[in-house]
């Protein structure tokens, strides 16, 4: 699988550089885009390693510089995927012995994380083939109304996961790519 990540970063003292199934990134800096290639093996996770907590640029007890990202959409095989996806990611940060020593209480997990701080883990997990377990869980996320009027409406409103290659060769064609 290709997977690509749109990246809202901001460097400290260094670039964020990840590693994905042996390979590394550096998150561009700002609002930028990088990939991977992933096996469809059940798991997908994001190991933020470089961070330390020297990145953290501190002037008069205010923090003005910081290494950290947010990642904002995702495209698996060239199609985004919807919010909700983004939001089943599980990030396990590796506190600092400083931030540990104010924050005792800090969380080991954090469900549907929204920026990356600490070096830790992003975690999606799925069972079986990703683009079945997607369809199944987008129905469970969705809400349909009207149903008791038209039954079929489910499959008229989500569609199929037929690549209809020859439809996306006619609107090539007459846009000329």
């Amino acid at each position: 699988m290709q997977v690509e990540f749109q990246t809202l970063a901001q460097y400290g003292r260094t670039a964020p550089r990840v590693r994905v199934c042996d390979q590394e990134v550096t998150v561009p800096q700002g609002l930028g885009k990088w990939s991977v290639t992933v096996n469809d093996c059940g798991v997908l996770q994001i190991d933020f390693f470089s961070k330390t907590e020297s990145d953290t640029v501190v002037s008069d007890g205010k923090i003005v510089a910081d290494t950290e990202f947010r990642i904002q959409k995702i495209w698996v095989d060239g199609i985004r995927t919807e919010t909700w996806f983004c939001n089943q990611a599980c990030y396990r940060p590796r506190y600092f012995a400083g931030f540990l020593a104010n924050h005792s209480q800090a969380p080991d997990e954090i469900v549907a994380p929204y920026q990356f701080n600490f070096p830790g883990t992003i975690t999606w997990q799925w069972q079986g083939n990703f683009w079945d377990w997607y369809f199944e869980e987008k129905n469970r996320n969705e809400v349909i109304n009207l149903l008791d009027r038209d039954p079929d409406r489910v499959w008229k409103f989500r569609g199929s996961l037929d690549p209809c290659e020859d439809l996306v060769q006619g609107i090539k064609s007459i846009l000329n790519l």
